[in-house]
């Protein structure tokens, strides 16, 4: 409701005015409007950065696990820590860029090599076999409440798979 005090100018006119509660209500909602909109813009920049934080700790994942499929089972290579380190460490910055001040999301990783696993159903190849399963910890650095996330991926590495293809055909 509009309440419109009406007074006259000294030539006679009629001038309208806002009243003082209209002003009131009215820097209210726009104070609510602002702050729905700054806090919509920061929740938005938090839920983007967690996403390229898990689409990180999926390519990392996903990248090691790969490489592990070209390791040669006969020669050691997929056993030996020198070539396949059971423990590492990760950013979220490649390493082309200037990280000087801010090195970025550091992803903590351990890799876990099971051989001869329980496969379901029981296969004849099963001691051909290996489960390796990488597992990420990281933590956020979005807000003042840090988190710890974790993510982890399982793949089977078999005795005469990628490798003996890549390196001898």
């Amino acid at each position: 409701m509009r309440l419109n005090n009406k007074s006259n100018n000294s030539d006679g006119t009629a001038k309208a005015a806002f009243s003082l509660l209209e002003l009131l209500i009215a820097v209210t909602v726009m104070a609510l409007i602002f702050s729905a909109l700054f806090s919509g813009i920061s929740t938005s920049f938090s839920l983007l950065q967690a996403a390229r934080e898990n689409l990180r700790a999926t390519q990392i994942m996903i990248s090691r696990l790969e490489g592990l499929r070209l390791c040669a089972w006969s020669s050691s290579q997929l056993f030996n820590t020198n070539v396949v380190p059971l423990k590492f460490t990760d950013s979220f910055y490649p390493l082309g860029l200037n990280t000087t001040t801010n090195s970025g999301t550091a992803y903590v990783g351990t890799l876990t090599i099971t051989t001869n696993p329980a496969v379901s159903p029981a296969a004849s190849y099963g001691p051909n076999l290996a489960l390796v399963t990488v597992t990420l910890a990281w933590t956020n650095g979005v807000s003042s409440v840090r988190s710890i996330h974790q993510r982890s991926m399982s793949t089977y590495v078999a005795q005469y798979g990628l490798q003996n293809y890549v390196y001898y055909h």
